[in-house]
Order: C-alpha cells, then sequence, then structure tokens
C-alpha cells in the first residue's frame, strides 16, 4: 500500500517555506528601517533634531511611532508572533527593581565618563529645556521610552535572533545601531559614550530580563531625569 502521508508532508513543509521566505525578507525590511530610522531626521526640511524646538519635537516623536506602527505590522500582521515574544508583558516587581537598579548604575557611569568627554550645547543648556513646555517634555520621554525600546530591543534584538539564531550578537549590533543613532544629538565625539552606557544597560536589561515595560521604565526615567527634573531645579537667567 503506498505511503501517502511522506507526500502530503512534502506539499505541507514547502508551504511553510514559501511562506517563510516572504516573511523573512519583510523581517530584513523591518531590521532596517529599525537601524537607519534617525536618517529621516537628517533630511533638510524634516528636522527632529532640536530638544528645545517643538517642530523638531513633533517630527521627532511622530517619526518614531510610525516606525513603531510599521514594525508592529511586520512582527503581528505578517509573522504572526505573540506580543511576549517581544518582551511585552505585564509589568512585575523584580522588573521595576532590575529598571531602578539600571537608571542608578547608568548616572553614576554617565557621571564618570562626563568628566572627561564635551557634552554637545544643546544639552547642557537646562533653561533653554525649562522654557519648553511640560506636556511637550513628557511627549518627549514617554515616546522614547516606549518607541525606542520596542525598535531597539523588542524588536531588533528578537527579529535579529530570528534571522541568526544568536541572541547575544544580535544584543550587541542592536546596542551600536542605538548608540550611532544619537550621532544627531551627541554628534561624531565621545559625548557617545553616555548613550553607549545607557543602551549597554538598557541591553543587558533586556536580554536578562525580556520584559520591554522594565526597559522603557528605565529609559523614561533616565530621560525625565534631564528633561523634566533638573530643567525644573535650575533658576530663570
Amino acid at each position: 500500500m503506498p505511503n501517502t502521508l511522506e507526500p502530503m508532508a512534502a506539499v505541507a513543509q514547502g508551504d511553510v517555506v514559501r511562506k517563510a521566505a516572504p516573511a523573512k525578507g519583510l523581517v530584513l525590511i523591518g531590521v532596517a528601517i529599525a537601524f537607519t530610522w534617525p536618517l529621516v531626521l537628517l533630511i533638510p526640511g524634516v528636522s527632529g533634531l532640536s530638544v528645545t524646538n517643538i517642530r523638531d519635537d513633533a517630527v521627532n516623536i511622530g517619526v518614531k511611532w510610525l516606525v513603531v506602527a510599521g514594525l508592529c505590522m511586520i512582527a503581528f500582521r505578517v509573522q504572526r508572533r505573540r506580543p511576549s515574544e517581544f518582551g511585552i508583558r505585564g509589568v512585575r516587581w523584580p522588573d521595576v527593581l532590575a529598571a531602578i537598579a539600571g537608571v542608578i548604575v547608568g548616572i553614576a557611569l554617565s557621571g564618570i565618563a562626563n568628566r572627561t568627554v564635551a557634552m554637545p550645547p544643546s544639552l547642557r543648556d537646562l533653561q533653554e529645556i525649562a522654557a519648553m513646555s511640560v506636556s511637550w517634555r513628557l511627549a518627549l520621554v514617554v515616546t522614547a521610552g516606549i518607541c525606542e525600546e520596542f525598535i531597539y530591543r523588542g524588536f531588533a534584538i528578537e527579529e535579529l535572533t530570528f534571522l541568526t539564531g544568536n541572541r547575544w550578537l544580535s544584543a550587541v549590533v542592536a546596542w551600536v545601531f542605538f548608540t550611532v543613532g544619537h550621532v544627531r544629538v551627541y554628534n561624531l565625539s565621545t559625548a557617545l559614550i553616555v548613550p553607549g552606557i545607557f543602551g549597554a544597560l538598557l541591553t543587558v536589561l533586556y536580554v536578562w530580563r525580556r520584559s520591554l515595560a522594565g526597559c522603557a521604565l528605565m529609559h523614561a526615567t533616565v530621560d525625565a531625569i534631564f528633561l523634566v527634573i533638573l530643567p525644573v531645579l535650575v533658576k530663570p537667567a
């Protein structure tokens, strides 16, 4: 009696391969978008570079959310992967404590680094930042915490792991692009050490806890310190 199961299995396997091929192609496109989206902010007439310019802030916020929307389409609609596969799950106390520890370590290390690197003037002028609306600054903080963590940690690390099978290699590559992505703010200078430090800590936190909420909390807390809390403490000129 002929075995009809083998041909059927071969057909099924062929269907899986054919479905996976376009999905992999879109994943590659998604990773490319995740790593190159900051270039959009460098296009003349677009600009999202100045933290103290409301138009630039609006462009910055809008671009990040559009990128996240596109990457979500690839991950959840095309690949039909679960949110938990990208670290999206409920907040747990160990994640919160790990995020707080990351903030403390990051501030300590960046404080040491600040003694040897020259920060861009735009990041030193807290009085100019303090003149901005608090609502805009909070929007920047929340957007950076959620969007950048999904882009560089949740999406980039998980999709690169899907493509390469190597989680730590994927994490290192995502960290490098996260750091380079801050050139628009810190310029090509030793000041990139600062986002590099926080990026490394966020990457380790994600790989260790695999909690996007924990990373977003840490990221938003750090940005809030520099964009919301410190400017409030600065006396007007």
